[in-house]
């Protein structure tokens, strides 16, 4: 923040005052031109910013310490456009990004304001970072701040824009915007395969989360080794990773190879010449039995239920309602994830209709949107979890606990206390997260048991988002964690306004077909749809009976495909040439194997599958018949919303 009024009078001293702007404290580089709004041209116009009126205008005073800023006054929910500058910066590399705001009287049902950086290729959007907001009336300016991932090389333009989320009306005002390189650590974190770190037998391996592609190392350059400590810091194993890319370093142990204890798992990533670049770890404990728990994720990533395997297939709730749960239990859904987290009245009513609960505490982090009015230290937090977890941690209806709902990587330290936390409150539920950073999803291991992106492309991008994020969690997962995924049955229109209400659509039956099955296709062991709750808001143009009767048929094919989905019999070798839009998976039930294959392009696409040992009996369960080939070989011709599965006779006629 800078004191004092500058006017622009010439090129050269426009120049100069550039170049001075790119220094900020610290003689970090300030990628923002007139960051705090202070230059101005002799018109009278900002500098490098445009004003976007009625709402948001320039003004003497109105930033930290009186200097200039920006400000928003709004009474007009439907109005949503803002300031914005291109940036001139890297591709290929992470930025950290923030503004100084504060507000009055901020209200409406998104985070309030916020800064948010965003690429594109051209016009199209390829994706963005955005920072938690600031709502209400805040106490004095306050720092809005994040990090985005490593800008597409392909971006054409990237942008910073401070701004109020959309349908907020009230008061705020902006200042000191900084955009700067930022270096993320090279070993982001450490993992382990086995359910909450704990192991018996067996193989377990080891996982490094890397950023070597953000931070320009080529991995031929670097050195890693997992080294196992016990409580006193004695070193008993030292293991070199069997895997080292630019995202993930890995090694496997047989877990009787270690005696009982408790150990520390230290990863430490080191240059050619010895020289460390960084280290990240994590607990690990071996165990001659494995602990009883009555609902947890087993070796083969499904959730086991009183001892049973269980696919949750479920949809977002608001609050839990008796009229609603009627309705809702005649369904195909087995479970439902609640935003009101329900009373004990509420979780005896979804137990008495066959219904499991994700119960959310998502919103105990003071200081973010959601957070109660009470929820003012890390205190607070902690005594209404403890609250929460004395009252329904033993509830029959429990199924997990839904602990973070899209929180910025910058809040990655609290987002992993809690993980700790609800370890220690509850051993006998996993925990559950979503997030919309599906290529982030390494960066956050240490923050859940159970991981779950949520693209909702529609109308705007393709329904093969829908694959593209799964494979991201699934990969950036390393194929280690349970994804219960979130796709899209709503209609955006039910947040939209006017004419921006009238653009949107809800996805046809095909297309959430096609959303849902490329999502287990891609590795999910679980569904929960987001939401039940919309279908009720766009009644007057899609009405409920009508949309209800579409998710219910997806719903029940997924349904009768659930033993299939849950079947862990050891599959024949499997071979599969397809492009890279193509995804198959497949399970075996006896002698037969059903196998799914579905396409996430917009265009039909073929895929050859061949099934080692041969195969008989061909049956179509649904999709386009695919044909039979010599040597055991399955040719699919794959239309773009068409998912199809085939059950087959294993061995040779």
């Amino acid at each position: 923040m800078k004191k004092g009024k500058v006017m622009i009078c010439n090129r050269n001293v426009w120049l100069a005052v550039i170049a001075a702007a790119f220094v900020c404290h610290g003689g970090q580089e300030n990628l923002v031109r007139n960051p705090g709004f202070e230059q101005t041209e002799p018109s009278g116009a900002t500098v490098a910013w445009p004003e976007r009126k009625p709402v948001y205008r320039f003004a003497d005073g109105a930033g930290r310490e009186g200097s200039r800023g920006l400000v928003f006054e709004n009474s007009d929910p439907k109005f949503y456009s803002f300031p914005s500058q291109a940036l001139d910066l890297q591709r290929g590399c992470c930025y950290a990004y923030e503004v100084w705001v504060r507000t009055e009287n901020l209200v409406g049902e998104e985070s309030g304001a916020a800064v948010c950086m965003e690429w594109y290729d051209g016009s199209k959007y390829l994706g963005g970072a955005y920072a938690e907001g600031v709502r209400g009336t805040s106490e004095g300016w306050q720092r809005v701040h994040g990090f985005t991932r490593a800008i597409p090389t392909n971006a054409t333009r990237v942008s910073i824009s401070p701004y109020v989320r959309r349908g907020m009306t009230g008061k705020a005002w902006f200042d000191d915007l900084k955009v700067t390189r930022y270096v993320p650590p090279l070993v982001r974190a450490v993992s382990v395969s086995t359910y909450r770190h704990v192991a018996a037998e067996g193989p377990v391996s080891f996982h490094a989360a890397l950023t070597l592609d953000e931070s320009g190392v080529v991995p031929s350059e670097v050195k890693g080794l997992f080294s196992i400590e016990t409580s006193d810091g004695q070193t008993v194993k030292r293991l070199e990773p069997a895997t080292l890319t630019e995202r993930h370093a890995a090694c496997t142990l047989d877990a009787r190879t270690l005696p009982v204890g408790t150990y520390t798992v230290r990863f430490t990533l080191n240059m050619r010449d010895g020289t460390s670049r960084g280290s990240a770890q994590t607990h690990f404990l071996r165990v001659d039995r494995l602990p009883e728990r009555r609902v947890f994720i087993d070796p083969h990533r499904r959730l086991i239920v009183d001892g049973q395997p269980f696919f949750p297939l479920g949809m977002y709730w608001g609050g839990v309602k008796e009229k609603e749960l009627g309705i809702y239990a005649k369904g195909p859904f087995n479970c439902l994830m609640p935003y009101g987290s329900p009373t004990t009245n509420q979780m005896d009513a979804c137990h008495a209709r066959g219904l499991k609960v994700i119960y959310s505490i998502k919103d105990y982090y003071s200081g973010t949107r959601w957070a109660p009015a009470h929820m003012k230290t890390e205190a607070d937090e902690v005594a209404e979890i403890q609250r929460r977890v004395a009252l329904h941690g033993k509830h029959p209806a429990l199924l997990a606990w839904y602990i973070n709902d899209e929180l910025p990587l910058a809040m990655v330290d609290r987002l992993a206390a809690r993980q700790r936390l609800m370890e220690k409150l509850d051993p006998d539920h996993p925990t559950w997260v979503v997030l919309y950073q599906h290529d982030q999803v390494d960066a956050y291991l240490p923050t859940f048991d159970v991981i779950g992106t949520d693209p909702y492309p529609l109308p705007a991008k393709p329904v093969g988002t829908a694959l593209l994020w799964t494979r991201n969690t699934r990969d950036l997962s390393f194929g280690t964690r349970a994804m219960w995924q979130v796709p899209q049955v709503f209609d955006w229109g039910a947040y939209r306004k006017g004419e921006a209400r009238e653009k949107t659509r809800a996805p046809t039956l095909a297309e959430m077909r096609a959303m849902a099955w490329q999502c287990v296709a891609a590795g999910a062991n679980g569904l929960v749809f987001y939401s039940f709750f919309d279908l009720f808001k766009m009644h007057d143009r899609d009405p409920f009976e009508r949309r209800w009767a579409d998710v219910c048929a997806m719903g029940e094919e997924l349904k009768r495909y659930i033993p299939v989905m849950l079947s862990i019999e050891p599959l024949p070798q499997l071979t599969c040439k397809a492009p890279a839009s193509v995804e198959t998976r497949a399970w075996r039930v006896g002698s037969h194997l059903y196998l799914l294959a579905v396409n996430g392009d917009t265009a039909a696409a073929d895929a050859e599958v061949s099934i080692a040992g041969g195969f008989s009996e061909l049956h179509a369960e649904f999709g386009q018949v695919p044909k039979v080939l010599d040597g055991g070989r399955l040719a699919f011709c794959l239309d773009p919303l068409d998912p199809v599965m085939v059950r087959v006779k294993l061995g040779k006629r």
